[in-house]
C-alpha cells in the first residue's frame, strides 16, 4: 500500500492479505468491493469488510488500484498472488517466526496453506 503510515514520507508497506470476498459493484467504473484480512497491518491483524477498490490497471497476475474511503486520503494498492520469495523479501519477520522448512511439507510447499496455518485460517 502506498502511502503507508510511518515516517515523515509515509513509506509504502507490504503485507499479505487473505481475500475473503470480491464483488464487482457493476457501476461501469471498475470498482470492486473486497473483504480481506490484512496480516501485517500497523495495529495488528485486521479484518476489512466492504472495502471499495477502484481498478487502475489489470495485469496478467495482479491488480493496481485505489482504496476508496470517506476521507480525502488516496491510497494505492497492488493485489497479487505471493510466493515464499516475496515473504522473505517484504515480510521476513513472518518467515523468521514461523520457518516453513520446519513444517509439514504440505505447508512448506504452498504459501497459501502456510499463511492459512500460521494465521489460524487452516487446519493445525
Amino acid at each position: 500500500m502506498n502511502p503507508g503510515y510511518l515516517g515523515s514520507r509515509f513509506v509504502p508497506y507490504c503485507s499479505p492479505i487473505f481475500v475473503r470476498r470480491v464483488a464487482p459493484l457493476k457501476t461501469g467504473k471498475g470498482i470492486l468491493e473486497i473483504d480481506f484480512l490484512n496480516a501485517c497491518y500497523a495495529e495488528g491483524v485486521q479484518n476489512f469488510r466492504a472495502t471499495r477498490f477502484r481498478i487502475l490497471l489489470r495485469g496478467e497476475n495482479y491488480l493496481i488500484g485505489h482504496l476508496l474511503n470517506d476521507t480525502t486520503d488516496v491510497r494505492s494498492a497492488v493485489v497479487s498472488h505471493i510466493e515464499f520469495a516475496w515473504l522473505e523479501r517484504f515480510c521476513p519477520e513472518i518467515i523468521q517466526t514461523h520457518p516453513p522448512w520446519e513444517m509439514d511439507p504440505l505447508y512448506s510447499g504452498s504459501v497459501s496453506l502456510y499463511l492459512d496455518r500460521i494465521f489460524g485460517l487452516g487446519p493445525a
